[in-house]
């Protein structure tokens, strides 16, 4: 188990702000958030890189530790046997048991073909391998890892990320994972923590997290396309006239946010206990790669995510006349 015990650390015009964790063994656990939160300083502190001014990390001291970056920071002078074999070499290992050690892992990841290699000559991934493998051949029990596919193209970055989620199935590290990469931190985390100005403001399951954010700014960052704010009354929310039913009963001052794939639309009303529908225009169509966005005015714009079957079946021309509905349940309510 590593915990984190009201860590706070003064990093100029940017604190680490009281924050509390706790990790289980073997756990893979992603610390989420955008550029600037705070994500590589905390890592930084785990790794016993920066010093926390007070609050306690416990559970590491003994640990063996793979520390990976997304700039891979592997030496230019050193090919990739090297490279890999450096901290081995470092503890002055057998040199058998370097080379076996090293041929293992490189096996392991691919790369076996590349130990020659001058690293100035290696492709984005590649660099990244040989950085997962110099971790790896330390046999580390907990990979901190810094947003390990960030620089790489989106192909590249799929093939890390699986690699990544290989290992820890196959020796079931402790691995924390920062990243700004929502869509990785899904595909990756058994949980995951919103870090956000210093501040851990959410740690929950992958669902939990991105189906009920805890804040308006939480719903922004995660996808949310359709964040309002006004008053509640007797569960309504009434933006430009348009009264959407809330969960929430009353509230003084709220946000509301609907996820853009929570939302159906129709050419005609739909028979349904929804109790969001409304009548609105067609604003215009973005294709994206895998669905298309649609932009409708209700009264208020609202983005709605489709597939491209339902956008070729249904005429979706700018102007043409469309219901949206959308549960209740599908409204989440924030009071800050």
């Amino acid at each position: 188990m590593i915990h984190l015990d009201k860590v706070y650390k003064n990093y100029g015009d940017f604190q680490i702000q009281d924050l509390s964790l706790e990790v289980g063994t073997g756990e893979y656990f992603v610390i989420l958030g955008p550029s600037g939160a705070g994500k590589t300083l905390l890592l930084e502190m785990m790794a016993g890189l920066e010093v926390p001014d007070s609050g306690h990390i416990n559970g590491l001291e003994k640990r063996r530790i793979g520390l990976i970056y997304q700039d891979y920071m592997l030496f230019p002078h050193m090919n990739v046997f090297e490279n890999i074999a450096y901290g081995l070499t470092i503890r002055k290992e057998d040199k058998q048991k370097i080379n076996t050690q090293v041929q293992e892992v490189s096996q392991q990841l691919g790369i076996a073909g590349l130990l020659s290699r001058n690293i100035h000559t290696l492709s984005g991934g590649e660099k990244q391998r040989v950085a997962i493998a110099r971790a790896m051949v330390m046999r580390p029990e907990v990979y901190l890892l810094d947003e390990p596919t960030a620089a790489l193209d989106l192909s590249t970055k799929i093939q890390i990320q699986r690699m990544i989620l290989e290992l820890h199935k196959k020796d079931q590290p402790t691995v924390i994972h920062v990243t700004h990469d929502f869509e990785e931190a899904l595909a990756m985390g058994d949980r995951i923590g919103l870090l956000f100005s210093g501040q851990l403001i959410q740690n929950d399951t992958p669902e939990k997290v991105f189906n009920h954010p805890v804040s308006k700014k939480a719903a922004n960052f995660l996808g949310y396309k359709n964040v309002f704010s006004g008053r509640i009354k007797d569960h309504l929310l009434n933006i430009n006239g348009i009264d959407i039913t809330t969960p929430e009963k009353q509230a003084e001052k709220a946000y509301i946010a609907v996820r853009s794939n929570d939302i159906i639309l129709s050419k005609a009303r739909l028979e349904s206990s929804a109790r969001n529908a409304f009548s609105g225009r067609v604003i215009k169509g973005i294709k994206r790669t895998n669905h298309v966005e649609m932009i409708v005015d209700i009264g208020v714009w609202l983005y709605v995510d489709i597939t491209y079957q339902s956008f070729r079946e249904m005429p979706l021309d700018p102007g043409s006349r469309i219901w949206v509905t959308f549960k209740t349940s599908a409204v989440k309510v924030f009071l800050h």
